[in-house]
Parts: structure tokens; C-alpha cells; sequence
């Protein structure tokens, strides 16, 4: 029998994160399994085009954690949250409802390549209309993110109160403020894919995780 699974998915853009979800969909709906994929990008798309607005992320986020649950309490069998997910501030309310329901936890973290390649992957071109465009400077800031809060995937790991910082979505400034120190993320298993594992991982995963839903350790 089938452990019912959220997986929630970690990584700067440009990391191949949905391509990664792709194949494990493809795996998972081979065997059976049903899947549902929730992106708070997704809100953002027009057409074939990612068209960003700031002050609508908020209330998106909101949207795609309702869908989320959603997902959820009509029993699907693995729910995934391909949203970022950097700090374990943004991937809580997903673990939360995961813990709620029995599901166990999955996360997928992937580490980033050189910033370069992550700013190429952006670029809005004719072959990549829906590419999101993401600024150098944001790329870069969410890279020393991903490193600062890298740590905090290991429970034993001790939490710095200076440097991990817990924050919250504010709708009507548009930003983050902070509201405390972070915890640890909340999972049950972790798969890291390293930059030069990325595509002999595609060959891999997808039985990994069927593995995991069948109880079997990886």
C-alpha cells in the first residue's frame, strides 16, 4: 500500500525543479499513483508569458495553498508544492497540512549551479516566452538563502538566532518582516541533487520516490 506523500521542492530558479517534478509525475502516474502539482507561478502566467506582480504574490500564495489542501482532503496520493521554498518559513504551511493529514514529507532540495547559468535560464526569448525573467540581483540574494538556510534540513543541526531568521508575508507592505528565528524544515526524507548529478538524477528519482511510497528507505 501506497504511504500518502507531499513533496515539496527547494531551489533557486533556473535549478531544474519542474523538470525534475516532471519526471517523477511521469513515473508516479505509470504506476498508478495520482499526483497533483501545485505552483504559485502559475497564478502568474498570461498566456504563454510569466508576468510578475508584486502585489499580488501574497494573495497567490494564499490561492495555491488552498488548492494545495484541497488536493489533500480529496485523498491524493502525492501532492507537491513546486514553489521555491528556500526557508522553512515558506514551506511550513505545506509540512503543516502534510502533518495534519498523515502524509509523509519529501523534500527535494537542489543545490545551485554558477549564478551565470541561473541568470541565462531567465531571459524571456522567443524558444522561452514563459521564462520568468528573474533579475541578477534577486537570483544572487536568493542563492546566499538557500546556503544561509541550507543547514536547518538536518534536525541536529543547532539553530543560530542571529543568522536564521523566521520571517512573514506582509500584503500591504509587499514585503517580509521578520518575526522571530526559524525552525528547523520539517520532513521526513531529503533528496539533494548536486549540479553535475542533475541529469543522471532524471534517471533515478522517479523510482526513488516510488521506493519511499512503498515504504521502502532510500
Amino acid at each position: 500500500m501506497n504511504k500518502k506523500t507531499v513533496i515539496i521542492n527547494r531551489a533557486v530558479p533556473g535549478s531544474g525543479k519542474t523538470t525534475i517534478t516532471n519526471v517523477i509525475v511521469k513515473k508516479l502516474e505509470e504506476a498508478g499513483v495520482s499526483v497533483a502539482i501545485h505552483s504559485t507561478d502559475e497564478y502568474f502566467m498570461v498566456g504563454d508569458r510569466y508576468v510578475f506582480v508584486l502585489d499580488k504574490l501574497g494573495g497567490y500564495h494564499d490561492d495555491n495553498l488552498e488548492e494545495f489542501q484541497r488536493s489533500i482532503e480529496n485523498g491524493i496520493d502525492v501532492v507537491i508544492c513546486d514553489n521555491t521554498n528556500i526557508a522553512p518559513w515558506q514551506t511550513e504551511p505545506y509540512s503543516k497540512l502534510a502533518r495534519e493529514n498523515d502524509y509523509q514529507v519529501l523534500m527535494i532540495t537542489l543545490d545551485p549551479r554558477e549564478l551565470e547559468k541561473h541568470i541565462a535560464s531567465q531571459q524571456v526569448t522567443e524558444e522561452k516566452p514563459d521564462a520568468h525573467g528573474v533579475s541578477a540581483d534577486v537570483l544572487e540574494r536568493m542563492m546566499e538563502e538557500y546556503h544561509l538556510y541550507d543547514d536547518l534540513l538536518n534536525p541536529r543541526i543547532i539553530i543560530d538566532e542571529k543568522k536564521h531568521i523566521h520571517y512573514e508575508w506582509n500584503n500591504k507592505t509587499c514585503q517580509k518582516i521578520e518575526v522571530g528565528v526559524a525552525k528547523h524544515f520539517d520532513s521526513d526524507f531529503v533528496i539533494r541533487i548536486l549540479p553535475n548529478e542533475y541529469r543522471d538524477v532524471q534517471l533515478t528519482i522517479g523510482d526513488k520516490v516510488l521506493d519511499l511510497l512503498r515504504g521502502k528507505r532510500i
